[in-house]
């Protein structure tokens, strides 16, 4: 009997490992936990927003910032552009390959975030924008 107990308890631990972790925000939607970010389920507006967090649960600094960002994310996005655009290592990078295409934001427990980008003829491009105190700081290019 009490192997059948622990067999039944392992069992159960191994399945609950290999389960999906979902969070439901009333205003973000949901999200699914892939290692140490959480990304939604569907976009607002053709923009994902992925948010860093526990294996519970985005983090509530990233679930504020987040909705922060989603008020008005146009704004953001066209500073964005506009910095990656300026860059001379970027604009190499993007030349030939469409035009750019804003897949969204990543924020992280700091409060820092990202936008993030990709290629119209590429989309395995990648071209992210750190900000930093309200302005964009870097391009980091990768694919």
């Amino acid at each position: 009997m009490a192997l059948f107990v622990v067999r039944k308890l392992v069992r159960s631990q191994m399945f609950g490992l290999w389960r999906r972790r979902t969070f439901e925000d009333p205003q973000l939607g949901r999200f699914t936990r892939v290692r140490t970010m959480w990304y939604p389920a569907e976009t607002a507006d053709g923009l994902q927003v992925s948010l860093e967090g526990s294996k519970d649960r985005p983090s509530p600094e990233s679930i504020e910032m987040a909705r922060k960002l989603l008020e008005d994310p146009s704004g953001l996005i066209r500073v964005a552009e506009a910095f990656v655009r300026a860059n001379s290592h970027a604009k190499e990078y993007i030349e030939g390959n469409g035009e750019l295409v804003c897949d969204g934001f990543t924020v992280y427990e700091s409060g820092k975030f990202t936008v993030d980008f990709s290629l119209a003829k590429w989309p395995d491009a990648m071209i992210t924008v750190p900000f930093k105190d309200g302005a964009p700081c870097d391009v980091v290019l990768d694919d």
